[in-house]
Order: structure tokens, then sequence, then C-alpha cells
């Protein structure tokens, strides 16, 4: 493939890491004891269905879901095409084989992806667009602190100090996973590609950032209108979210934007999906990062990691001209700060 025929091939950070089960709850208000794994995974899926009846939204739990789908140019139609990524008709079965290679990989190392296809002539369902998802999920029958270790990367021991007000539930964290998932598809199902052409590797970061910026507004709203008094729950989100930038995370650092969230008394919590994605829409275009923004972020975030003796060359060894940029000393001591204080909130440091 040459230069000129490059796709942004997705290498996003997984939502979720070391998993072992794939589940989805409900978007409706629900109790853990009234709905077992599988009455929340039909009625969230069952939601979503009403909402965009032209997309077939189908669970991958195990290898061999996505193995009964294969080859996708059989089970999907041949006509069909990978909505996420822009890319010229000549290339269309490529991309579509590298999103196989992709969501196979995702799946067998137990991360959470979204993938939108267009399936105009599908043979598994007679929608126009199959949205196949694998969800990243290790709590099913396991102990409450699950979704705490999973989310703050700590075990057992580091877990008995954390003070309770900053666990994160396990149902309202599947729940919220499970949003944040299917947005990537209603994404872009409305807005078309999700990720342009582009030969830059930081328009390609800002691009990935911007997509997991626009499913954490929805999420979060999402979780509001279930919980109008959750906002702990954001706030705890928003503290895994900034750990998680000393194991490389950058595209998925929203941490900004969840507090931004959890502190505002005037966002839209109706319970309709429809009308929820789209006020999210309106939120996350006010609130997306410019490309200069998004460069002095990681020139700032390079050298605050280079002082925990993080291996910041492999993490930005797509952006070898960061390491000559001055980063702002402003913008450093703001990123420091808030790894510092998550950190301390886990005592972790």
């Amino acid at each position: 493939m040459s230069a000129q025929q490059r796709v942004n091939i997705d290498n996003e950070q997984p939502l979720l890491r070391k998993v072992v089960l794939f589940i989805v709850l409900s978007f409706s208000v629900y109790s853990s004891s009234a709905n077992t794994p599988t009455q929340l995974i039909d009625k969230q899926i069952t939601l979503y269905r009403a909402a965009y009846p032209e997309i077939e939204f189908k669970l991958l739990y195990e290898m061999a879901d996505f193995d009964q789908l294969m080859p996708l140019t059989q089970s999907l139609g041949e006509d069909l095409s990978n909505v996420d990524y822009e890319h010229p008709g000549d290339l269309r079965i490529t991309l579509v084989e590298a999103q196989e290679y992709r969501i196979a990989f995702q799946l067998a190392n137990g991360n959470g992806t979204a993938t939108l296809f267009k399936t105009p002539n599908a043979r598994i369902t007679n929608k126009p667009y199959s949205c196949l998802i694998t969800l990243s999920i290790p709590l099913l029958e396991e102990a409450a602190s699950a979704a705490t270790q999973f989310m703050y990367d700590i075990g057992d021991d580091t877990f008995k100090s954390i003070p309770e007000s900053y666990y994160i539930d396990n149902q309202d964290f599947l729940a919220y996973s499970i949003d944040h998932e299917v947005f990537h598809c209603i994404d872009a199902y409305v807005n078309g590609s999700l990720y342009p052409r582009t030969l830059d590797p930081l328009k390609a970061c800002l691009d990935r950032t911007r997509a997991e910026q626009r499913t954490e507004i929805f999420a979060a709203m999402a979780h509001l209108s279930r919980q109008p008094n959750g906002k702990r729950f954001l706030k705890n989100i928003a503290t895994a979210r900034t750990v998680s930038l000393l194991n490389g995370d950058v595209e998925h650092y929203t941490s900004e934007v969840l507090y931004i969230l959890a502190a505002s008394s005037k966002l839209y919590i109706k319970d309709d999906i429809k009308a929820l994605a789209e006020e999210s829409m309106l939120y996350a275009e006010n609130m997306a990062p410019s490309y200069k923004d998004h460069e002095e972020f990681l020139v700032a975030l390079r050298r605050v990691l280079e002082g925990y003796s993080v291996d910041v060359d492999t993490i930005f060894s797509d952006y070898p001209d960061l390491s000559t940029e001055t980063p702002s000393h402003e913008k450093v001591e703001i990123l420091r700060n808030a790894i510092n204080d998550a950190l301390t909130a886990i005592n972790q440091n």
C-alpha cells in the first residue's frame, strides 16, 4: 500500500484492559438484584435498536461468535464497507480485511471496541448498517471491588487503602462502558467517517482523541439520565483516566471533560437515547480540542511522564519531533498536579 493510499487505521488504546467476559447492561434505571446480566443485555440492545432501527447492534462475546461471521464479505454481504475510516473506493476490501484483523485482535485480547459497517446486502440482517461490538468487562460474578481495581489498575493491597468515596460501582461501570462503545457506531452513522485520511500521525491522534471525547460525553450524560445524582461516579472515572496516563493511554484522557460535566447543573438528562446523542454531540463540538491544543498537551505530557520514569520514547514514538519542543510551564504544572492528585486519592504514590 503506497503512502498516498494509507488509511488511518485505528491504534486506539483499549477502553478497558485485561478482561475475560463481554456483556451489555441496561440503558434504563436498574437494580442489580432485579436483573440478570442476560436481561440487562436484552434491555440495552433493544433500546438502541429501537432508537436506531437502521443499525443491527451485534455483540461478540467470544471468538467463536466472530468466527461465525467470517468472512464478513459473506455474512455482511459483498458490498459492505467500513464507515469509521475515510478511504478511497479501491481500498474498500483492504480496509474490511484490516478491520477483520483488528476486531479479532481486540476480541482475543479482551478489549472493548465497536466497528460500524455499511451492509446493503447483509445476509444475517436486512438492516443497512451493522455495528459489531466487543465489550471488555471482567465483572460478572466477581467481587464488588472488580470495577474499582480494574479501572485504577491496582491489586488487592492497594484497593484496601482506597477511600470508599473513590470506589467505582460495577453496574454503573458496565452500563457506562456499553454506552461508550455503542456510541462509536452511532457517531459514525450520524457524522460519517470518524477518522479522515491523513499522513500526519499527530492529526490521526487528535481524531482518535476527539472520537473518544465524544463517546465519553455521551456515556456521561447517559449515566446522569439514569442517576441524576451520580456525579461522583463521573469524577471517579476521571481519576482513573488520569492515572491511566502513566500507562500511555493518551487518547482516553477525558478527565477535564468529565469534571466539567460533573460540575454542570444544566445538562440535558432525558432518557431518550436519540435526543441524548444529539445533545451530547453539541457539547462535544464546543469542547473539542484544536490541533494546537492537542500538540501542546502531548508536549507537556511528555515532560511530565519523564518525571515518573515512564518510557516516553515508546509512547510518543509516532511523534519524535515533540521531544524538541519546549512545553508550556503552566500546562506541565496542571498535568503534574492532576496526576499527583489522582495518585494521592487512591494512595498509589
